[in-house]
Parts: C-alpha cells; structure tokens; sequence
C-alpha cells in the first residue's frame, strides 16, 4: 500500500477558521450595507451643497445694498457650500471604493465556484513588440525552468474554457498579467526563492480586506493597458540631457515679455492708450521667436506631446501606490514592493506631473494666446521633462511592483479559496509527496482525492488502469500541484513535500503538419527531452502518458519497457500511465519503481469508475465482458476467449 505521509509535518489551517466562501460572503453582505449607506449620505450632501448654493446666492441679492453683511454673507455662504462640496466628495469617494472591492469579491465568489467561465481573461497575454521595453524585475526569482509549449498544452496552462492561467487570474492590467504568465511560464528552481515568495503570497491571502482593497485600487486601470505600456515605453525612451542654453534664454525672455505685457495691460485698461504700441511689439517679437526657434519648440513637442493622454493613468496610479503604501507589511517580499510604492508617493512629484500635463492639454485660441505671451508649451514641455527624468526609475520599479503585487493578489486569492489546500514545504533530497492531491480545474464535488509518493529510493510509479479510469487526469493534478507550489501558491492537496523540480511532461500529443511531424514522430521527439536529459540543474520530475501510442504494438511495448529502465536508471522522479502489462511486470521487477492502478466496476448499465489509485498493477480484464453485454456475436466472443488461452495477447514479447 502507498505509505502515509507524516501527519506532523502538515500546515493546514485551524479546522475554526470559517472557509473563505463563507468570509467573502459576510464581507460583501457588510460592504453592500456600506454602500448603500454612502450612496444615501452621498445624495443628501449633494442636496445640501445645492441648498447651500442658492441660499448663499439669496442672501448676497438680499444684502446687496449692505456691503459689509453682503461680503460677510458671501464669505459664510461659500466657506458652507466648500464644507459641502469636501462632504459631499467624501462620501462619493467612499461608495466608488466600496463599489470597486465588490467587484473583486463577486470575482473571487465566481473564481471559486465556476469552472466554466474565468473571472478574468483564460489567454496568455501577450507582452509588448519590443522586449527591452518591459519594466524591470523588482523582485528577484532566482534560478528557473521554462516550461515548453508541450509543458502547457499538458498541463492546461492556458486552456479554455478556464485553464490554469484563467483560474488564477485576478489581475487589472496586462503588466500583471504578463507578471502572473512569467510566473507560470517558468516556475522557480531554488527552495530559497520558492519560500519568500510562498510567505508573501500567504501573507496576502490571510489578510482578505488588505489584499481585497489593494486589488480594488487597481480596478480604475481596467482598460488602461494601452497607457500603461505607452508609459512604461516612453520612461525607457527618456534620456539625461544637459540643459539647453537657448531653451533657457527663451524661458527667462518669456518672464519678462510676461510681465511687461501684463504692466501694459493694466497701463491701457486705466487709459493710458499708449501702451498699447508696447503690446504690439512684444507680441510681434514673441512670433518672430516662435519661428525663429521652431525646432526647439518641435523637439520639446514631441517629447511631452505623448504624455498628455497619460494624466488620468498616471493619478490612478498614484492612487494604487498610496494604498499599497499604506497596507502592505514591512515583512517578507512584499517589503520590496511596499518600498518601491513610498519613493512613487514621496518623490515621483505625480501630482505636480499630472497639473502640468493638464497645461499641456490646452487646445485651441487660449493656447494659441499663451504661446504668443509666454511660450506656454516651452514652460509645460520643461517642467514635465524636469519631473520625469529624475524620477524614470522609480516610476519604471513603482510598475512594476504594481505588476508583482497584481501577480501576487491574484496568487493570494486563489490560495484562499480551495475548501481544501495547503502551503507545500520544499525540501533538499530528492521527493514528491502529495496527500489527498487535487485537480483544481474540477469541480470540487467531481474530485476524488489521490496521492503520492516518490522518493530517491521509489523513484518511479507505472499507474495502469483503462480509459477514462482517471490516470491522464492524475498525472495532470501532479503536474499541475507542482507547478503551483514553484510559483509559491498553495495546492489543491491535503498536505504536500517536495524538492523543486523541472518538469518535462509527454501527456497529449499531436502531429504537427507546418513541420511535417507525424503523430508518433512528435511524440518521439519530445520523449527524446527525457532520454537525454542530464539533470545539470535540478532533478526532473517525467510525467509520461502511454509512450509510444504512435506505433504498433509490438514495438510500442519493446520501445516502452526499453525507454522505462532507460529512465529508471537516473535520479529524477517519473509518472508513467500505460495500458501495457509488459511497463508494469518491468516496474515489479526494479525496487525503484513500484505499481498502482485505476479500475472499473462492470454494472447492467456500462462501466463505472471511481477514480481511486490503487496499490499493484490493473488485473481486472472486462472488455470481452462489455462485449458480451453490448450483445456481440457468440462466436466471436468465443474465438477472441481462445485466442486469449492461447497467449495471444497485445503485450506479448517475444
């Protein structure tokens, strides 16, 4: 029988802790009251605001011809109308952040009960045309395995209707959900690495109203991808220059034609006319300047043009910055990215940046007056290239910690949600061992829970059975629980051991027609990753399903035994699901390897499975049965039992 796993070891949660589902519920029942709440007193402030209005506007008619009670009257009326405003905001300010946690509540309520539609997108996101204008890594991985395509299709990573990706997928923008790919695309080798960030993904699923509000704050960016990759492409662009002279000389003429003008027009407004030649020749001086100097004008246009759509994304940002600011610990990695978040708050200068690009979107005859006065786009292009260049980098690392925290978030909430899960603990030796192991892309009333255990000393396990037994899906809820404890989540298991492993998996092949592979020669192909592995970098765990299916028979099962003691002769781990007698008499006679099996139950209605692993190899044989039910022919029911006393088998090795 399989041997238990050590009780001791687990670290699953007090059996009093009410189930996430149940939290989420209360929370939302509690935030709904909330809203309705600010909704009413938003209302309310709204009609005090317009009360105070027009009662201030009454008053000041009624004592107009009493200055002193008028301006007092004036000054009480707006100083009441202010209050109102700030209130009336206030509460419209609390409804919209209520408002935005629910929708990532009501996500985390689906993501937890539906396996048929994702609450996010299931695709893999596409990155940026030019790699080099990712922002950069804030926090550091540490050595990896890059799943292949053949790694991912195996495993469902982006499979629809749902797909791995799609299940844990709780991100805003496409930086984190690249940053959530990048995690699943190459899971971590290094024990180290695995466990800070398994601390902090943890972190964030035990605190639910911190991770829920941080997630809500980036809701406003929905739909903003565009922006946010414009802007990470143009701080990549932005480079030190030294100060133009004539830019400077422009600038210092302008703060004086400036004010000369504005001397000139205070001369003519009290009737000395004469002035106005003053006006004409400085405006005429300004144009001539305006043509003269064009091409700095242009220069700096064009640098500053490309962030004036950027104002709105950039104060959302901002805002996600505060909240992760305020929210996240000084502990674990989530440090790292609370720091990053602070120097975006202190020294990014975004609200200075956003009151300048608000300049920059003047259009039309104001623009055109206030270039002719006092070189309006000069002033706006040097001051918003004066806060962004300085500050390139820690707007660069601040998204990209947005990126991460998305990614984390999105871990964290699917962490919290299995009714059954647990943080795995990784170890040095060699070993996977899960308990009560899951596929999480099931329906949790669909599961039946399996487990287990290779070791250096049982490397490998040969799981026989029929069909539609369970044993593809076994080895998928394998893979896929490994994966999910190298990104640093919590599995869909009762308990869980393991050293990190590379995973290389032969589960579904195909031909491939664009490049003239055959079935059997696609899956020769990437079987050969297995055969000529060296296991430089860590141990690797083979998650193999029916080698050889491409081929007739007899050579499929002398290239099956051959390639199975080929492979039990190195120290990585490996899951075999055949059909073959001949792989599990092979995996009997290696104390390295050992048997289990799926069965079927025949019943008057077909065939019945249960989906449980069993200790030993498959040893029902039903098909002449299910035959014989379907009403076949009697003799040929008859001649295929002779042929079978006859040592005429399938797996006959001669």
């Amino acid at each position: 029988m399989m041997p238990e796993i050590d009780k001791g070891k687990m670290s699953t949660e007090s059996d009093s802790a009410p189930p996430c589902r149940e939290r989420l519920i209360t929370y939302r029942t509690q935030l709904q009251h909330d809203r309705n709440r600010c909704r009413r007193l938003e209302i309310r402030w709204s009609w005090i605001r317009l009360a105070t209005f027009i009662t201030g506007v009454i008053v000041v008619v009624l004592l107009r011809h009493d200055l002193l009670p008028a301006a007092l009257a004036a000054f009480g009326g707006l100083a009441a109308f202010a209050g109102a405003v700030l209130r009336h905001t206030h509460w419209e300010d609390r409804r919209t952040t209520t408002e935005r946690v629910l929708i990532v509540i009501d996500e985390s309520l689906h993501a937890s009960t539906r396996r048929d539609v994702p609450a996010r997108d299931w695709q893999r996101p596409k990155g940026p045309g030019d790699a080099s204008m990712s922002p950069p890594e804030v926090i550091e991985s540490g050595p990896t395995w890059s799943l292949t395509d053949q790694e991912q299709d195996d495993l469902d990573l982006y499979g629809r209707p749902v797909g791995i990706f799609g299940l844990l997928n709780r991100t805003s923008t496409d930086l984190g959900a690249r940053r959530l790919r990048d995690m699943l695309d190459a899971p971590c080798l290094c024990p180290e690495h695995i466990q800070q960030r398994q601390q902090a993904v943890r972190w964030l699923s035990e605190h639910q109203e911190q991770r829920l509000g941080m997630m809500a704050s980036i809701v406003p960016l929905r739909g903003r991808s565009e922006h946010l990759d414009r802007l990470v492409q143009l701080l990549h662009r932005l480079r030190d220059a030294p100060p133009s002279l004539l830019s400077k000389g422009v600038r210092l003429w302008s703060v004086f034609s400036g004010l000369l003008l504005l001397y000139a027009l205070l001369r003519v407004a009290d009737g000395r006319y004469e002035w106005g030649q003053v006006i004409l020749v400085l405006l005429l001086i300004n144009n001539f300047a305006l043509i003269a100097f064009k091409s700095l004008f242009r220069r700096l246009d064009a640098q500053v043009s490309p962030w004036t759509n950027l104002r709105s994304s950039l104060s959302r940002f901002l805002a996600v910055a505060e909240r992760a600011e305020a929210d996240l610990p000084g502990e674990t990695q989530l440090s790292l990215l609370k720091d990053h978040f602070r120097h975006v708050v202190a020294d990014a200068r975004i609200p200075s940046l956003c009151a300048w690009l608000e300049w920059a979107g003047l259009h039309g005859l104001v623009r055109g007056l206030l270039n002719m006065a006092v070189f309006l786009d000069l002033h706006v292009a040097e001051a918003v290239l004066a806060r962004v260049t300085p500050n390139r980098d820690i707007l660069l690392n601040g998204l990209s910690a947005m990126a991460e925290l998305e990614a984390l978030g999105s871990l964290g909430c699917f962490s919290a949600e299995p009714p059954v899960a647990c943080y795995p603990r990784p170890g040095a030796e060699t070993a996977l061992c899960i308990e009560d192991g899951r596929h999480p892309l099931l329906p949790e009333p669909d599961v039946t829970p399996n487990g287990i255990r290779l070791t250096s000393t049982e490397r490998t396990w040969v799981v026989t059975g029929p069909n539609a037994a369970g044993k593809s899906t076994f080895l998928r809820m394998v893979g896929i629980n490994t994966l999910l404890a190298q990104i640093g989540a919590a599995v869909t298991a009762r308990d869980m051991e393991w050293s990190p492993v590379r995973l290389i998996t032969d589960v579904r092949i195909r031909d491939d027609l664009a490049r003239h592979e055959s079935y059997f020669l696609s899956e020769v192909r990437r079987l050969r990753r297995l055969v000529l592995d060296s296991g430089d970098d860590a141990p690797a765990l083979g998650l193999i399903d029916e080698p050889f299916r491409g081929t007739n028979s007899q050579e499929r099962i002398a290239a099956g035994v051959a390639l199975l003691e080929h492979l039990m002769g190195s120290d990585s781990l490996f899951l075999v699901a055949t059909h073959e007698d001949a792989l599990a008499q092979t995996a009997t006679n290696t104390a390295s390897a050992a048997n289990y099996h799926f069965q079927e139950h025949l019943t008057h209605g077909g065939i019945a499975f249960d989906y449980r692993l069993r200790a030993g190899p498959a040893s029902t044989r039903t098909a002449l049965r299910i035959l014989e039910q379907e009403g076949y022919p009697e003799p040929l029911l008859e001649r295929a039992r002779r042929l079978i006393s006859n040592g005429i088998e399938s797996n006959r090795l001669d």
